[in-house]
């Protein structure tokens, strides 16, 4: 155990003093001098979360720091007799985004359209309500939701993958992006956008999957895997949704193009 402690802090004490690109390389040389140090041991596994610091433009007159999650996971194994070890990296981001219920949204279409129709103050044509209610933003509930999305790598300097890249899926797949200052007209403008893309948690998912693969990266090979996950915070029930997707890129590439 002392070995195994002595390891971590040796390599947090070496990232301090020496540069290090990611967080997936800390954890790789942290698996690797745990292994260097247990050599009777066959696998070895780490683990590492914490929170970026990135200057986003938030609005036209605002730019702020933000934080977002991200994590790296890396599975070390001794093959055989040989000694090699076989690496698999798994590289992570979590972003928070609005989400909005389609199912709420088409009921309070509907009540509206029956509403129009049973006026007798109001003469409108039935393809002039429907052209209406498709315009017009209706109420629906709404969520805050966090998309994760976690990639496999199997090499840190042929199969790159930057988390801000990850991040900006994320946000790109919901409803529409929170933001921590609203002026009145912004905040307006952010719920009108928001119902007129309404997204279930696993539309988001699917989103997200869709997303990630038409920025097309040429260094992720097809038998890598990847997961997109969702969490709502439900603003009308007691309990959260959640979603997620397992897959892997070859097979995630042959869904989008069947589509």
């Amino acid at each position: 155990m002392s070995r195994t402690s002595e390891t971590i802090e040796e390599v947090i004490n070496e990232v301090i003093f020496e540069p290090t690109p990611t967080i997936e390389f800390v954890a790789y040389r942290i698996v690797k001098r745990l292994l260097e140090a247990h050599p009777y041991t066959k696998k070895a596994e780490v683990k590492l979360e914490g929170k970026i610091i990135v200057q986003v433009r938030e609005s036209e007159q605002r730019n702020i720091q933000k934080a977002y999650n991200i994590s790296s996971y890396v599975k070390a194994k001794r093959c055989g007799s040989s000694g090699e070890i076989d690496y698999n990296y798994y590289i992570g981001a979590s972003a928070v985004g609005m989400t909005v219920c389609p199912c709420a949204k088409e009921m309070s279409q509907e009540y509206a359209a029956e509403v129009i129709k049973t006026r007798e103050d109001i003469n409108i044509s039935k393809e002039d309500i429907e052209k209406l209610i498709n315009i017009l933003p209706f109420s629906s509930h709404n969520q805050r939701s966090k998309g994760t999305i976690i990639v496999q790598i199997k090499d840190l300097e042929n199969h790159k993958i930057d988390v801000l890249d990850i991040i900006d899926v994320i946000e790109e797949s919901m409803s529409g992006k929170i933001q921590s200052v609203l002026k009145r007209p912004q905040e307006a403008e952010l719920v009108r956008s928001s119902h007129l893309n309404p997204l279930f948690s696993e539309d988001a998912v699917r989103e997200m999957a869709k997303n990630f693969i038409e920025k097309d990266y040429p260094n992720l090979e097809d038998d890598f895997k990847i997961i997109f996950k969702i969490e709502s915070e439900e603003s009308i029930h007691p309990h959260n949704v959640y979603a997620e997707l397992k897959t892997t890129i070859g097979e995630l590439k042959r869904k989008i193009k069947s589509i």
